[in-house]
């Protein structure tokens, strides 16, 4: 490994009569043999060296590599070499997730996550941007409540593991563009307002205590191409390698916002765009984040329905899983047709209920709540609009280079969504490309991975900033035929069925 933080322990001559080199200076020049030009900050000065003359210069340092240069953060007595750490964390816009990663060996010591108390301003991005609009003390709230986040979590990590933030030298962040605004305390109404630019892409290491959180560490959060295309994506893409790669691949983060990234070494496009809220449920009245009761898996054998819930619970309401097999597997049953119509009398589960069709996922005696669950007409419209979106998406970045969707050979799915959905069920509703189920891969969580990755290997920081500058961004504005194409998105799984041979002979087989 060749991690970002390092440890460097120090046996130092100490300063006598007739030695005039400052104290500064004197561990400066023990390390550049080593590591060239190292520089440590006044401030971090300030904070030790008192204690440099109290312990016979015996000493370790802690330094992170921040794109520039080595920089002490952290000066202690001893040999305090064999405790290396640092964090690495994803900061999304409903879920924080933290690790605490020992450095010297690479392995993750600890995982907590939390619902992002921004949550408190509004359930979406968009709410709680409103909510900061000119409003400085709004503002304030939300970037406290981002660093509560983090502040949060690290004393969950403490409290598991014994080991401090005072112990750790380093944070990388992966989050999206808004997310990054709202860290560091920036109103982020300029990326949803013409032109659509961020005030910054990118940002260098920064204290940890100089935006308020209880470390000395460096912050480094990867930076974002534009508006919609943030730094939880460029983390993402460092893990899949598809910049190394000469095989044309697709990276997909399908969730409130979807992103995607096609291309391989030589070149890269991104587009991106709101999906809104269907993939977390948010379509419907019964729907809910993949938690305890959810419904997040649904089969039809034999005309009944057989579904399963998250810590198999009794249901009370319905995930994007389910949702997506719930669809891919009426359409298959043709429960509902290819408009997403429902097809009344082909199941008892199909009734209606003021006035539109829904059909009955849970009955009252069944379900948690105690009522029947459903879903509705509605619903699968609205859901329709989220899947034509992504297939929208993965169709312009596909007219650009003027080729088919079987040209793909790799397709990296990532995010929550991503990775529990059920491929067969994605694939029949038209949300993925009918390719070979050997092409899909799951990332899980990239952004998380990414910051993990780098925190191992200080050269990826140039990975990055290769990843950054290659990728072209188209924006869906500029599409051609940008609604003729959503329209007909807006089936099952698509107008042309020639695009989804397998799901069409599917179909075929569970009708007969």
């Amino acid at each position: 490994m060749k991690p970002i933080c390092k440890k460097e322990y120090l046996e130092l001559k100490p300063p006598e009569v007739g030695d005039t080199v400052a104290d500064k200076d004197r561990i400066v020049k023990a390390l550049k043999p080593k590591y060239g030009n190292v520089y440590i900050s006044i401030s971090t000065l300030k904070s030790y060296y008192k204690l440099l003359r109290n312990f016979d210069w015996k000493l370790t340092v802690t330094m992170v590599q921040n794109g520039y240069c080595w920089e002490i953060i952290i000066i202690e007595t001893g040999n305090t070499t064999d405790k290396n750490f640092a964090y690495a964390a994803d900061l999304g816009s409903t879920t924080v997730v933290m690790q605490l990663v020992d450095l010297n060996s690479g392995n993750v010591l600890c995982e907590e996550s939390i619902l992002n108390h921004q949550a408190t301003y509004g359930a979406d991005i968009l709410s709680r941007i409103f909510y900061v609009k000119d409003n400085e003390e709004h503002l304030k709230e939300i970037q406290q409540a981002t660093l509560n986040n983090f502040r949060e979590l690290m004393d969950k990590i403490h409290s598991f593991t014994g080991i401090s933030p005072s112990e750790c030298g380093a944070l990388i962040i992966g989050g999206n563009t808004t997310m990054i605004h709202f860290l560091f305390g920036i109103d982020p109404w300029f990326i949803f307002y013409t032109p659509y630019t961020p005030s910054f892409n990118r940002c260098d290491f920064i204290s940890g205590r100089d935006i308020g959180l209880p470390f000395r560490g460096l912050v480094y959060c990867f930076p974002s191409v534009a508006n919609y295309l943030g730094g939880d994506i460029i983390s993402g893409l460092l893990t899949t390698q598809i910049h190394k790669e000469s095989e044309l691949s697709l990276y997909m983060d399908i969730g409130t916002n979807g992103e995607m990234i096609l291309g391989n070494n030589e070149f890269m496009i991104g587009v991106a765009g709101a999906a809104g809220p269907a993939l977390e449920g948010g379509i419907s009245k019964q729907g809910m984040r993949a938690s305890r009761g959810a419904v997040d898996s649904v089969r039809i054998v034999n005309n009944e329905m057989i579904i399963t819930t998250i810590e198999n619970a009794k249901p009370i309401g319905i995930c994007g899983s389910g949702i997506v097999d719930l669809l891919a597997e009426m359409l298959l049953e043709g429960w509902i047709d290819h408009s997403g119509r429902f097809v009344p009398g082909k199941s008892d589960r199909i009734l209606l209920r003021e006035g539109e069709y829904v059909v009955i996922y849970a009955w009252e005696n069944e379900s948690g709540s105690g009522e029947e669950l459903l879903f509705s007409q509605t619903d699968i419209l609205s859901f329709m609009d989220t899947k034509a979106a992504a297939n929208t998406m993965v169709e312009f970045l596909l007219d650009e280079l003027g080729i088919g969707p079987q040209e793909i050979n790799r397709i990296y799915m990532a995010g929550a969504f991503g990775t529990y959905i059920n491929l067969e069920s994605a694939i029949t509703i038209g949300l993925y490309p009918d390719l070979p189920r050997e092409r899909f891969i799951q990332v899980g969580n990239g952004s998380l991975k990414g910051a993990c990755m780098l925190l191992k290997d200080a050269e990826e920081l140039l990975a990055v900033e290769s990843i950054v500058n290659n990728i072209v961004y188209l924006q869906l504005g500029e599409a051609k035929d940008f609604i003729s194409k959503m329209s007909a998105a807006k089936f099952l799984p698509h107008t042309d069925f020639t695009l989804y041979p397998t799901v069409m002979e599917n179909i075929k087989r569970r009708r007969c």
